[in-house]
């Protein structure tokens, strides 16, 4: 959008940009929440087994991580709001076929189709962020965002589980439908294209290849997208594996899966609402490092207990409060300090990090829907692992070294 259509468009107040900019990046929770009560019911449904079933997340997953790869680039050249409106069209058509989609293996594919589209916005939308707002104003303003998209997985899960019983794992879709084109009309009227100075050469192979590794040689860049790796990891092992312990192992319905998985993303809301109260007195490094912490004991805790055989809903859903509660805290300035740095190629630094949380998140549920091993056990030792490799990656490669810098 040229400056002058810009200037004649009344831009979104604070809080209205933050609602905004909360929709977009909430494409992957909602389309991955509001149906996780639903597997169970989908794999008797489709006639397959949990194996297959649990490939539609992880296609989902990896299809999502590898389109932000593209997103952020041509982003970077043709605008950010163009580049959302598109990709938000393919994840309304790719949501209608999932809706009406016969078998598994039709399934997987359409989940392709959606996580290809469902990419666009929340890449894009963190570099629209970057190119509005300074280091720390960017941190406050990706914790304001997350505390909204944080709404997501509180309200998805529960609405999918009472949708599930009441009208049918397919009303989900049809849900999800709803969401994009509401999504495509708010960014039509409301988004301001913050693009100023698009780089025709960002969507050159060379280029893109360039400038990944230049990002990739910064150590802080670098520190910053292990640590995210590995609380994406735990993450995804738990959307990907709770309701099959919960539900399938330990009893719970679907409606109260839903409640339950909702309450734990309240710990994420509370983390990031503190961060956004804080994070200008505290700054982002020590923010982070509490946040990792939090993971870290998180993953300790529950594979303490469950490895000592205390196998309980309460044993599951506790530590992952507090799990939950440490990404609220370390995510928005993990991408605050990630992307600053990269003013010039924002869309390129939010991509790359995104495909690493998505590449982690992907391998860590194919782990878990792919190994003969009891599920609990798998589920604990991969959150486990997971935080503890957050907080050493930030810790020996940021904290470290931040603090042993000459003054």
């Amino acid at each position: 959008m040229s400056d002058a259509a810009n200037a004649g468009r009344r831009m979104p107040g604070p809080a209205g940009m933050a609602l905004l900019l909360g929709l977009l990046v909430s494409f992957a929770p909602m389309t991955i929440d509001l149906y996780l009560p639903a597997l169970p019911v989908m794999t008797r449904d489709l006639g397959t087994d949990i194996s297959s079933m649990q490939l539609t997340l992880s296609v989902y997953m990896i299809g999502f991580a590898v389109s932000q790869t593209f997103f952020g680039p041509i982003s970077d050249r043709f605008g950010r709001k163009p580049v959302i409106l598109a990709g938000t069209a393919i994840y309304v058509v790719a949501s209608v076929a999932c809706a009406v989609a016969t078998s598994v293996e039709q399934l997987i594919l359409y989940r392709l189709f959606q996580s290809v589209g469902a990419a666009a916005a929340p890449v894009v939308a963190r570099a629209v962020v970057r190119d509005m707002y300074t280091r720390e104003e960017a941190a406050r303003m990706f914790a304001v965002v997350t505390t909204v998209v944080a709404i997501a997985p509180v309200i998805a899960p529960v609405l999918g589980g009472y949708i599930v019983g009441w009208l049918g794992w397919r009303s989900n879709f049809w849900i999800l439908t709803g969401f994009g084109a509401f999504a495509m009309l708010l960014v039509t009227a409301l988004l301001p294209e913050t693009n100023r100075v698009p780089d025709p050469t960002a969507t050159r192979l060379d280029r893109m290849l360039e400038n990944f590794a230049t990002m990739l040689r910064n150590r802080v860049y670098a520190g910053y997208l292990l640590t995210v790796m590995g609380t994406f990891g735990g993450l995804f092992a738990y959307l990907v594996g709770s309701s099959f312990v919960l539900v399938d192992q330990l009893g719970m319905s679907e409606e109260n899966f839903g409640l339950s998985f909702g309450g734990a993303s309240v710990g994420f809301m509370a983390g990031a609402f503190i961060g956004s109260r804080i994070v200008r007195r505290v700054g982002i490094e020590r923010m982070c490092l509490m946040g990792t912490a939090c993971t870290a004991i998180a993953g300790i805790l529950i594979s303490s207990l469950i490895f000592s055989g205390i196998v309980t809903i309460w044993s599951v859903i506790v530590p992952t409060v507090i799990y939950f509660f440490g990404m609220g805290l370390s995510q928005p300035n993990i991408q605050a300090g990630a992307i600053s740095p990269f003013p010039n190629m924002a869309g390129a630094a939010a991509s790359l990090l995104g495909l690493a949380q998505y590449i982690s998140a992907g391998i860590m549920s194919m782990a878990i829907g792919m190994f003969a091993f009891d599920p609990t056990l798998l589920l604990s030792a991969v959150m486990g692992v997971a935080g503890v490799f957050a907080f050493a990656a930030f810790v020996l490669m940021i904290w470290i070294p931040m603090r042993n810098a000459p003054a």
